[in-house]
């Protein structure tokens, strides 16, 4: 009888045991769960800092001047690309780079297929205040032969801004001649206060030329040279 009842309490205790040593299961790996997740969050959140882009230029304006707009074409190619047309198509690759990499405001002279008088374009900048005035044209000539890519400014402090970026655009390896930085008698330069300069990205009236522009690795690679020449520009001014 007293075999029998050791024998019982004997059984009882390793059920207790085994039902103590389940709950202590659980419970290390829920605790494990627990801290896996924190882990996680907290890596999740550390990626997600390490990948916010860093504003340099908050609190700059530029102010991007697409050439032409409305019954104002500019100059038309051999193949009928019309000047209005691929001036806009590049601004607003520059307004989305812009804004994606620099936190800068960034104001467009016209956003649309309109016309807009140059000293409407002029206003825009001198109103807003503008750290920067880039005005995107593509130049023509009476005979088609003449080929590639000039950087203009009016004032000489604007040089050195028109000789940062021109030299960024061929950086990048681009297949185009390079005309050089010159000095340009144009309204939007010559009427401007704020630091301003003139792009002509090529000839229209070139058909290697036409056939460049409307690519759209030319406007890739060309946007991306600008943004990297305005924001070395930029970056360091107070």
């Amino acid at each position: 009888m007293r075999r029998k009842e050791k024998k019982r309490r004997r059984n009882l205790l390793l059920v207790m045991i085994s039902i103590i040593m389940v709950i202590l299961i659980f419970k290390l790996k829920d605790n494990g769960i627990s801290i896996n997740k924190e882990n996680s969050a907290q890596a999740s959140t550390g990626n997600k800092d390490n990948s916010t882009t860093e504003k340099i230029l908050t609190g700059k304006t530029i102010v991007i001047d697409a050439g032409h707009g409305g019954k104002d074409i500019g100059a038309s190619g051999q193949n009928g690309t019309n000047e209005k047309d691929v001036t806009l198509a590049m601004v607003k690759n520059l307004e989305n780079e812009l804004e994606k990499k620099t936190g800068a405001n960034i104001i467009l002279t016209r956003n649309d297929d309109v016309k807009v008088s140059l000293a409407d374009r002029v206003k825009i900048s001198e109103d807003n205040n503008a750290d920067l005035f880039v005005s995107i044209h593509f130049d023509a000539f009476f005979t088609n032969e003449v080929e590639g890519i000039t950087s203009y400014y009016n004032k000489k402090s604007d040089e050195p801004i028109a000789a940062l970026i021109h030299d960024q655009l061929f950086k990048n390896g681009l297949d185009a001649r390079d005309r050089g930085v010159s000095f340009g008698d144009y309204y939007v330069l010559r009427e401007n206060t704020r630091p301003a300069i003139l792009l002509e990205l090529g000839y229209i009236s070139n058909s290697t030329d036409e056939a460049r522009m409307t690519s759209e690795e030319f406007q890739t690679n060309t946007t991306n040279s600008i943004v990297d020449g305005i924001i070395d520009f930029l970056k360091d001014k107070n």
